[in-house]
C-alpha cells in the first residue's frame, strides 16, 4: 500500500465511489490536495474522462442508463466569483443558439456550498449536445438527432471552477433525474479549500 503522502494527487477508486484530486491551474502538478467525492448509482459505468468534450479539463466520466452521461471537469478560477455569475455565464453562452431552451437557471445548496444550476435542452445525441458552429448545431454524421437535456452544476473554488455535467435524451430525463439527485446528495467536497458556504 502506498504511503498517504504518495496518494495525494492520485485518483482513488473505491467501487463506484471516486475520489478526484483536483488539479491546480499550473501545468504538470496536482494542486493543494483538494478532492471531490463523486458516487453515481451503480448503473453508471466509469469511462475515459475525455470520451465527451467539455469546455475545460475533464477529470472523470461515467456512461449511464438510456444513453446518458456524466462528466466532472474544471476550468480556470473566477476571481471574486459567485455561483450566480457561473449560472449567468452558462446561459449567456447557449441561449442565442437555435433550438436551445433554457429550463432552469438558479443557485442551490449542494454539498454544503452554493452551486450554480443550469438546465437546458438542445439538439444532440442523448449523451451529449451536438457540436455547434456558425450559429447552429451539427449532429455527427451517421447519428440521429435527439432532443437532449443538459444539467450543469458549478462550484466556485479558490483555484479553479468545478463542474458536474449530465446529458440524457429529453424523453428519458424524468427517469434519469433521480440519478442526478442521488449523485448530488452523495457529493462531498474537501473542506480544506472550501467553496463559499451556503448562507
Amino acid at each position: 500500500m502506498l504511503p498517504a503522502r504518495l496518494l495525494r494527487g492520485r485518483l482513488r477508486v473505491l467501487g463506484p465511489i471516486v475520489m478526484l484530486p483536483l488539479l491546480g491551474c499550473g501545468p504538470g502538478g496536482w494542486g493543494g490536495g483538494d478532492a471531490v467525492r463523486v458516487e453515481p448509482p451503480r448503473s453508471w459505468k466509469r469511462v475515459e474522462a475525455t470520451r465527451w468534450r467539455v469546455p475545460g479539463v475533464a477529470i472523470a466520466a461515467w456512461s449511464g442508463p438510456e444513453n446518458s452521461s456524466l462528466v466532472v471537469y474544471r476550468t480556470l478560477p473566477v476571481p471574486d466569483g459567485a455561483a450566480a455569475m457561473i449560472a449567468d455565464a452558462l446561459v449567456n453562452r447557449m441561449e442565442h443558439l437555435p433550438g436551445v431552451e433554457i429550463r432552469e437557471r438558479r443557485t442551490e445548496p449542494v454539498a454544503g456550498r452554493t452551486a450554480a444550476r443550469v438546465e437546458l435542452t438542445a439538439p444532440g445525441t442523448g449523451d451529449a449536445l451536438a457540436p455547434s458552429g456558425a450559429g447552429e448545431f451539427v449532429v455527427p454524421e451517421g447519428q440521429k438527432p435527439v432532443s437532449t437535456r443538459q444539467v450543469t452544476i458549478g462550484f466556485v473554488r479558490p483555484d479553479q471552477t468545478l463542474y458536474l455535467r449530465w446529458h440524457a435524451p429529453e424523453a428519458s430525463y424524468d427517469r434519469i433525474a433521480g440519478d442526478v439527485r442521488s449523485t448530488l446528495e452523495s457529493l462531498r467536497l474537501d473542506p480544506g479549500e472550501p467553496s463559499p458556504p451556503v448562507k
